[in-house]
């Protein structure tokens, strides 16, 4: 079950008043998710679970515990007040505590859509069912996975804060493959609305990039290439440089972002068409205005016209510095152009059509340097058209590089990504290097 505002306050209130200490939060977390997943063409599994869970942290002279349970009675309740203020008592001290926080003014989001709420099993059937059917009449194998999910949460503290936030979310992914294993393709598609999610487009965007890859290609040469990077492609690189944005690492001198004294605030890092910036109230799509410790997340623009802007802080590095707090973005925006893929792809003589990354870890945090693999559809650019599929790479490279690098920009376009919400561009970029080649299809 997913619990709403008047829900989750009983059972904040109910904690709050069975706490002994004065430094005590508690959060509130409940959803209801279904899924339906797919393979060889066929429904395999469909699931629904609903989750409440409620999480108390109680600080005695900075040291803290937490204990969660799934108690929403207020018997329950209390015993997990006090178990948390007895593990408290024998806990060692946090020097970088913060006390609770205390009221605070949030943006109004519209995160709940009553469609995506009331969605059944029918509902879930039929756009599988669309996936599918694109399969078969291109004799694919396709494999994947709907699911959607409302979600709810709630903060509250012992100095008075209360926060709740409700939202829905959707997503459609799948992977196709031709028979004999030589080609691969992938689609996917997210939103709050579930009726935003064109099941039969996703599957044809799959099943065209594992036709156009089957029988494989040849293995390009390791060094420096001209790509496309499809939006998914985008997305998976810069999560990398969202986590980087630090405030404390950069004037520690642990970040790409650190300079002697300081950090890199007003620096011209990136090209000049770049702009990142959050937006929690965004009506296409909508995300959490509450930050993990209950902060507002505001509307935040990161970098413009490529000088990076702000940098995200916590509340207890920013009372040590002097400065305000920020905390760290859950949705992120990029801005564009007006290509599509297509056209980006005419634009360039020579290179390489990058469907999206996989297995992407971090090698060298000093230069954001990343690592991983291409997957579901590379292929290669001769002439400004796609000539050819090519066996799949691993890459070495950096985001920040790339945002120098930058040579065109497409439509934005929200991405499936769990966690966050990006809606970015894909890009043409200049110099993305590869190391070495990848049997994997």
């Amino acid at each position: 079950m997913t619990l709403g505002r008047s829900e989750a306050q009983a059972l904040i209130k109910a904690a709050l008043k069975a706490a002994t200490l004065k430094d005590v939060s508690v959060r509130v977390s409940s959803s209801r998710s279904a899924n339906l997943r797919f393979a060889g063409n066929a429904p395999t599994t469909s699931g629904q679970a609903e989750r409440v869970e409620v999480s108390v942290t109680a600080t005695r002279e900075k040291a803290s515990a937490t204990v969660s349970g799934s108690a929403q009675d207020a018997a329950g309740v209390a015993a997990l007040v006090a178990r948390a203020e007895a593990l408290a008592a024998i806990a060692p001290q946090d020097p970088e505590h913060m006390p609770p926080l205390g009221p605070q003014r949030y943006l109004k989001v519209a995160g709940e859509d009553p469609g995506t709420v009331k969605l059944g099993p029918d509902a879930r059937t039929d756009a599988v069912a669309r996936v599918l059917k694109v399969a078969r009449d291109g004799k694919l194998v396709a494999a994947g996975l709907f699911e959607h999910v409302h979600r709810s949460m709630a903060l509250g503290t012992s100095a008075g804060l209360f926060a709740y936030h409700g939202e829905t979310e959707a997503s459609l992914t799948t992977t196709m493959r031709t028979p004999d294993g030589s080609g691969s393709g992938w689609g996917g598609a997210m939103s709050h609305r579930a009726v935003d999610i064109d099941a039969a487009a996703v599957a044809r965007r799959a099943a065209d990039k594992a036709e156009m890859s089957r029988g494989g290609g040849p293995a390009l040469a390791p060094g420096a290439y001209t790509v496309v990077l499809e939006a998914q492609a985008v997305a998976d690189l810069l999560g990398f440089l969202i986590g980087s944005l630090g405030a404390r690492a950069a004037d520690e001198g642990r970040s790409f972002f650190s300079r002697p004294g300081g950090s890199a605030i007003g620096e011209a890092l990136f090209g000049p068409q770049i702009r990142l910036h959050s937006d929690p109230a965004d009506p296409r799509h909508p995300s959490t205005p509450i930050a993990g410790d209950g902060l507002p997340l505001e509307q935040t623009v990161w970098v413009d016209q490529g000088k990076l802007l702000a940098q995200s802080c916590s509340r207890f590095w920013a009372q040590k510095q002097g400065r305000a707090p920020l905390p760290g973005p859950r949705s992120l925006f990029m801005a564009g152009g007006n290509a599509s893929v297509a056209e980006l792809v005419r634009g360039v003589q020579s290179g390489v059509l990058i469907t999206r990354l996989w297995y992407n870890r971090m090698l060298d945090p000093r230069q954001i340097l990343v690592t991983g693999l291409t997957r579901d559809g590379t292929f290669r650019i001769e002439g400004g058209r796609l000539v050819g599929p090519v066996k799949n790479m691993r890459y070495n490279e950096s985001p920040a590089a790339l945002l120098k690098q930058v040579l065109a920009l497409g439509v934005p376009e929200r991405v499936v990504e769990g966690g966050m919400l990006y809606v970015v561009p894909p890009l043409v970029v200049d110099g993305f290097r590869f190391a070495s080649v990848s049997d994997a299809v």
